[in-house]
């Protein structure tokens, strides 16, 4: 009597994995678990819009245009099934070898320039650093389909290096003769500290095909450090600022095997920030003034990853 209530007991008790096993029903996984490495090819712009310290006069523009990056990262994505709950991000570093600089100077009356003045220079050696941790819910879920909400950090930073300087208006007395090649002009190094919020998502296209994309609003602060080299008395000038932005990624994912997967996809990044160039923290001293910023980044990326359940 006590033998056979005992083994009823157990029956009732056993795990439901072990009985959907026996039947050959699929189980779904507890974790699923997917890192790897990805190839980020990318093109940009960076612009700053600098005014006079009540911000009413533009003073300056400096616009770095097709700075060109090649960078490597680590990505990884973890969900937990039954919850919903997941986590995922990535880390990359990479350099931009090439770009320009046009350096706009608005005439002022009294002022060193009294005469419109745009020049134009070389842009080598510059850096390209980034990286993103999100945590997030997936609140809609279907066999084949899963949307969610996330919350997230970014961390975003470009540097920028110019050599040579050529006078591409009227104005004689900004260089003029032009400046050698080998001559650095103007640096510039953007930290771009970020609060994302958005939603994450991913749809089984076939069997092995599927398509997975996020996109997340950005509020940031820029920290920025402008060095004009030739120019001691202002070098270097801190900068700051908040703003706003936007992030966004789609990819196509295939599953060469149960483990092993590729993927090629596409991304944007652009940030904007309003605050102030600090020449009162500068040897030459002087007031604060009221500064803009805009970035953006755009390009295409390859990975190959292995997932685990």
């Amino acid at each position: 009597m006590l033998c056979g209530l005992s083994a009823g007991a157990a029956a009732a008790d056993g795990p439901v994995v072990a009985e959907a096993a026996v039947r050959g029903d699929a189980v779904a996984p507890v974790f699923s678990f997917e890192g790897g490495l990805r190839y980020w090819y990318s093109s940009g712009e960076a612009s700053k819009d600098l005014y006079d310290s009540r911000g009413t006069v533009m003073v300056s523009r400096l616009t770095y245009n097709d700075v060109v990056a090649s960078s490597g990262e680590v990505f990884f994505d973890a969900t937990h099934n039954p919850t919903g709950i997941f986590i995922k991000g990535f880390l990359g570093a990479g350099g931009i070898p090439k770009g320009s600089l046009n350096d706009e100077d608005f005439a002022q009356p009294h002022s060193f320039v009294e005469i419109y003045s745009n020049t134009l220079s070389g842009q080598r050696g510059g850096r390209l650093s980034y990286f993103t941790a999100d945590v997030g819910y997936n609140f809609w879920t279907t066999p084949r389909s899963r949307i969610g909400a996330l919350v997230g950090y970014n961390f975003w930073n470009e540097s920028y290096h110019t050599f040579h300087c050529a006078q591409q208006a009227a104005n004689p007395r900004i260089c003029v003769p032009a400046i050698t090649t080998n001559v650095g002009v103007i640096s510039q190094e953007n930290d771009w500290h970020s609060l994302r919020l958005g939603l994450a998502g991913q749809t089984q296209i076939t069997e092995r095909l599927s398509l997975s994309g996020d996109v997340a609003v950005l509020f940031t602060r820029l920290d920025g450090k402008d060095q004009h080299h030739l120019r001691p008395e202002i070098n270097p000038i801190p900068e700051d600022g908040n703003g706003h932005g936007i992030q966004l990624e789609a990819m196509l994912n295939y599953n060469v095997t149960d483990l092993f997967n590729i993927g090629i996809g596409g991304r944007y990044w652009r940030a904007v920030s309003a605050g102030y160039e600090h020449f009162e923290e500068t040897p030459g001293g002087g007031r604060p003034q009221v500064l803009h910023w805009e970035a953006e980044r755009y390009g295409v990326f390859g990975q190959a990853s292995i997932k685990f359940n």
